[in-house]
């Protein structure tokens, strides 16, 4: 802690009985050490600029040097003290131009020793004051200086999410020293990758130093190729502003970063590339793409780099079809949760290899239409007391998953709910019905006779198509209608002709197919794929 050195007071007078009266007095008593005395001017001066006194009494009229023109010396040597002057009632005007010059205050002679310490006093009063002041300024100046890294990066934070330009940027940009060149810039987007399960198995205190390490490590890569700031903007997301040349490709350089990460930590981690802009008002361009590319590391396992060049983009985002959602459905309320899982796998596989990639936002609203159907299926079936931690659980996981993390999270969902309605709903029944579902769903490409459904589960036609009616709500034409008029959907937003259509789901007419479709959708089988496909037409239903 900063300590204060003892405030100190000078006599200079040419008056010797004055000068040891007033060395005589006890300032040690006062908190206050006595430095030295002079007998003139001149003298005085020296000693000023020798001991620099915080309090000087002196009188005004000196040989050599007078007590006024003492006082301007003193001022222009910009030293700091308290010059008290002592007059005689002749030298009133003289004191009062020493106060307007900056005297602190005079004090006429004869004067008493209670005199003279009550102005020592308040001059005392008036330097700890203002040391105090400026302790505070200083420590404000200090908390100021350590502050700046924090401040620093406050202020990048605000740069990538809004738009300005350098007019208004720059005297802040100057204050806070930012360590970047004012143009020519890339962001990146990084996160630790699975950090829910890293937390789960890591004390708070380890959590901040992988942090910190990813922080050290990402600043100490990049500096061997730019200069650049890494700062944390969430919990698990960092953001790297860099300086770039319109030629510089920053993508192999936070492939070097992952490659450090994963060499010198138990983690690794996903990073997004924007694109390079020029000015700092385009910062926010460069930041949105880095989120975007870092969004599509849900198609990967991490541990890698992806630069927003490098995604496929389109104007708008292809329909995917969610008829396999009742399905999934169907099997929940059947209690079987493999075929449920199994029917997840099949999708998240279709989806990691589609062409271009679906966006992750759209990706997850799939996802999560699927898990909201599925948790008001179980619903309606599980008891809330046993149903609610199942869900919280799930709630808990789901957020920033990768594909595979959604898929399984979802997966396990699902078995495991199945297993409850399995517990709590499913007749021997119902079992019989689901599993003639299944039969149902392999023999769409030819006509499904009620006796065949009935002969799998070995049922009689009679009893198993009131009992079909009662499980599904639907009679056994109506149900085969509508899982051929779901794949037919599927098949016409895949691409393929009505006739390739109409033969594949053992429809003999066209025409007859034509119909069934209309019927149920509202559309031709060519007006529906017409408004997934308007480049090409079919004008024959």
């Amino acid at each position: 802690m900063f300590k204060w050195k003892e405030i100190s007071i000078c006599v200079v007078d040419d008056t010797r009985t004055v000068v040891e009266g007033l060395k005589a007095m006890d300032w040690q008593a006062e908190g206050i050490r006595f430095a030295g005395t002079a007998a003139n001017g001149e003298d005085g001066l020296e000693l000023i600029k020798e001991q620099k006194p915080d309090i000087v009494i002196t009188d005004i009229r000196m040989p050599r040097m007078d007590g006024l023109t003492m006082l301007r010396s003193i001022l222009e040597l910009q030293h700091t003290c308290k010059v008290i002057l002592i007059s005689g009632y002749t030298d009133f005007e003289y004191a009062k131009e020493a106060v307007q010059l900056g005297a602190f205050d005079f004090v006429v002679k004869p004067f008493t020793e209670e005199e003279i310490l009550g102005t020592v006093r308040r001059a005392k009063e008036q330097i700890e004051a203002e040391r105090s002041r400026l302790l505070s300024v200083q420590e404000m100046e200090r908390k100021l200086r350590e502050s700046i890294p924090l401040l620093q990066q406050e202020y990048l934070g605000l740069l990538v999410r809004h738009r300005t330009n350098w007019e208004r940027t720059a005297r802040r940009w100057e204050f806070l020293n930012i360590p970047l060149d004012p143009e020519g810039f890339c962001v990146m987007a990084m996160e630790i990758d699975r950090i829910q399960e890293h937390s789960e198995d890591s004390s708070v205190n380890e959590m901040e130093l992988m942090r910190f390490s990813l922080q050290n490590i990402a600043e100490e890569t990049l500096r061997e190729y730019t200069k650049c700031m890494v700062f944390r903007s969430s919990m698990n997301r960092f953001v790297v502003v860099l300086n770039t040349g319109p030629e510089d490709n920053p993508s192999p350089w936070a492939e070097s970063i992952c490659k450090n990460i994963e060499r010198f930590t138990k983690f690794t981690i996903s990073v997004g590339v924007g694109g390079n802009v020029k000015d700092i008002g385009e910062l926010p361009d460069s930041y949105v793409q880095a989120v975007q590319a870092l969004s599509f590391h849900m198609f990967t396992e991490g541990n890698g780099a992806l630069g927003y060049t490098q995604l496929s983009r389109t104007d708008r985002q292809a329909p995917l079809a969610l008829e396999q959602k009742d399905e999934l459905l169907l099997m929940l309320r059947s209690g079987n949760g493999d075929r449920a899982a199994a029917l997840l796998a099949d999708m998240a596989d279709s989806l990691q290899h589609m062409t271009p990639k679906p966006h992750p936002d759209y990706v997850q609203s799939l996802y999560e239409e699927l898990a909201a159907a599925a948790i008001r299926t179980f619903y309606e079936l599980v008891p809330l007391p046993e149903l609610q931690p199942l869900i919280d659980r799930y709630k808990t996981r789901r957020p920033e998953l990768p594909l595979a993390g959604l898929e399984q999270l979802l997966q396990t969902f699902c078995r495991e709910g199945a297993e409850l309605v399995k517990l709590h709903h499913v007749s021997e029944g119902q079992a019989l019905i689901y599993k003639s579902v299944d039969f149902i769903k392999s023999h769409l490409d030819r006509e499904v006779r009620v006796s065949e459904c009935a002969a799998w589960v070995h049922l009689s036609p009679s009893y198993y198509s009131g009992l079909f009616k009662k499980v599904t709500g639907l009679t056994v034409t109506q149900y085969v209608t509508a899982e051929r008029i779901a794949r037919a959907k599927e098949m016409l937003i895949g691409g393929s002709q009505v006739q390739e259509v109409a033969n594949a789901l053992g429809y003999e007419e066209r025409r007859y197919f034509s119909e069934v479709f209309k019927k149920i959708t509202g559309k031709t089988p060519s007006e529906f794929r017409e408004s997934y496909h308007p480049e090409e037409t079919d004008g024959r239903d």
